[in-house]
């Protein structure tokens, strides 16, 4: 039995640590104690086992005592756990109350997450210029990073796309996040290359001229989507066969870099309104059957506001003229 004034220390040491804890420490704690286990907390949460033990490991820390006891039936709240639980899952419910009051109920606020796009950002430009008024938060990241900013009410929708081999498990792993993937339309996959490249002028190109070229592709974070689905495969090829030479997140360096060298990047079959501006051709992947489904990811039930709802007609009419 815990005495009653070192419970009534911790728990003010545990509401003072709330001020400079992160989110993501809350949410590892009660998920692993929902699941009952490290691994299981990991699937859910779509990392490994390591980092989840390593979070709770430094929250933990921050707070000065143990969470958890393990126990060869899983983990096993200790008293200290046991008082605080309660209030973490309520501080994570009023999170995602307050982020979601915030970004979906005012009509002046917009909140959207994206895989790393100029196609993107020209229509969130125009968007704007719609509604000058509106406040536009706007996140690029990894397939993880978006859905995870959507689960968490940060943002109202993400906008990404999936190989087709992959829909069926990327379905199935975001219904743990109580999103829900809305299909926009399947799109020919496709590399983009600039002025400076030497394919320049041609329309397409071969599974075998694709093996020899240089690619820039996002950071290859090891917590992202992508490493705990299945490898992605463009047609009869995986993209692990390809031969990355830059990774970025930053769509500047990403437009450059295709502008100014011979490296190129693969991507999904659209004009651009910025590629046209400055010059950059879509080249189809010849004899290959490559599909790539375009989407958005959204919490289950949720009614898209005004400004999602523009971005969407704008994006549709994009892809389909």
């Amino acid at each position: 039995m815990v005495p009653l004034n070192k419970c009534y220390n911790r728990l003010t040491t545990f509401f003072e640590s709330v001020v400079r804890m992160e989110i993501k420490q809350l949410e590892y704690f009660v998920t692993a104690h929902n699941c009952g286990s490290l691994s299981k907390a990991a699937a859910k949460l779509f990392t490994t086992q390591p980092n989840v033990s390593r979070v709770i490991k430094l929250f933990e820390q921050e707070l000065g005592s143990p969470l958890f006891e393990r126990t060869s039936k899983g983990l096993k709240l200790t008293a200290y756990g046991k008082s605080i639980y309660s209030y973490a899952e309520n501080i994570l419910k009023n999170v995602n109350l307050i982020t979601d009051t915030n970004s979906i109920s005012s009509n002046n606020n917009f909140s959207v997450a994206t895989y790393p796009s100029n196609i993107m950002s020209w229509l969130l430009v125009e968007l704007y210029q719609k509604n000058p008024d509106m406040i536009l938060s706007h996140q690029q990241g990894t397939v993880e990073e978006i859905t995870t900013q959507v689960s968490q009410g940060f943002s109202e929708l993400g906008i990404l796309y999936v190989s087709q081999n992959q829909l069926k498990a990327f379905r199935h792993i975001i219904s743990h996040k109580k999103l829900k993937f809305i299909e926009i339309e399947k799109r020919e996959a496709c590399i983009y290359v600039g002025h400076n490249n030497p394919l320049y002028n041609k329309t397409s190109i071969s599974f075998e001229e694709l093996l020899k070229l240089k690619f820039v592709r996002g950071l290859n974070d090891f917590f992202s989507m992508e490493h705990q689905l299945e490898q992605v495969n463009v047609g009869g090829f995986a993209t692990d066969t390809l031969q990355p030479t830059v990774y970025t997140n930053s769509e500047h360096l990403l437009t450059n870099i295709i502008l100014e060298t011979d490296v190129v990047e693969l991507g999904i079959n659209m004009v651009s309104p910025s590629h046209k501006q400055y010059d950059i051709k879509n080249l189809k992947i010849e004899g290959e059957d490559a599909y790539l489904t375009f989407g958005y990811v959204i919490q289950q039930d949720h009614n898209l506001s005004h400004n999602a709802q523009e971005l969407l007609k704008s994006l549709e009419k994009l892809l389909k003229p």
